[in-house]
Formats: C-alpha cells, sequence, structure tokens
C-alpha cells in the first residue's frame, strides 16, 4: 500500500499540480485547503509528509505549524512548507523538514522528498 502524503493548500491549481508529482513519486494523496481542517485531518490519517502552504484562509500556517509540532500524534509527520519566502527564513523554523518554493519544478519536489527523509 502507497504511503499517504498530505496537501494543505487554497490553490486548486497547486493541489492538482504537487498532487501529480506526489503520485508519480508514488505516492496517495489526500487534500485540504482550509486551515482548521489540517490538524484534525492529520490525527486522523497519519500521513508520511505534509506540505503546507503557509498562506491558508482562515489560519496563518506558522499556526497550523505549531498545532501540528505540539500535538503527540501529529509531531513526527515531516512536514514541507509551501511559500514565496527565503529559503533561508523557513529552514530557520523549528519542525520544517523542507521548503519548496512557490513555481516547484517536479526536481524541487523529489529534492524535498528525500530532504525529509520520506520515501514511497
Amino acid at each position: 500500500m502507497a504511503k499517504t502524503i498530505m496537501i494543505a493548500a487554497n490553490d486548486p491549481n497547486l493541489i492538482y499540480l504537487l498532487q501529480r508529482y506526489a503520485e508519480e513519486s508514488g505516492f496517495r494523496t489526500i487534500k485540504t485547503g482550509w486551515g482548521e481542517d489540517v490538524l484534525d485531518l492529520a490525527q486522523k490519517t497519519k500521513p508520511a509528509m505534509i506540505i503546507l502552504e503557509i498562506e491558508l484562509p482562515g489560519t496563518k500556517g506558522w499556526e497550523i505549524l505549531r498545532w501540528l509540532k505540539a500535538e503527540p500524534a501529529t509531531y513526527n509527520i515531516p512536514i514541507v512548507v509551501y511559500s514565496w519566502l527565503d529559503e533561508e527564513v523557513c529552514s530557520q523554523v523549528e519542525g520544517v523538514a523542507g521548503y519548496l518554493q512557490k513555481s516547484v519544478l517536479y526536481d524541487d519536489f523529489l529534492a524535498a522528498l528525500k530532504h525529509a527523509g520520506v520515501h514511497s
């Protein structure tokens, strides 16, 4: 059975792109566009990795990251941040396993998987 990657993003085009990348890499995907649902869905599904768009509606992505890392059920799930922000800024945030800059290419996606230690 394939491992699951959660895609927590607002932009349907981004979700589609990341879903294609994940499936091409041998993963199943679950997706959510609303910040409040990320923690609940992560607790229920226990994905191998979460790709978290920082600019989610309803809740700030950094707040979601803190929630995920504060919960014992989700603490160990690698989180890859997807943002316009500079990688250096994101890499200094505790709990971030990787970084994808907007306009992500497939090779960038694969590198983030490798950096987060996630394999299909």
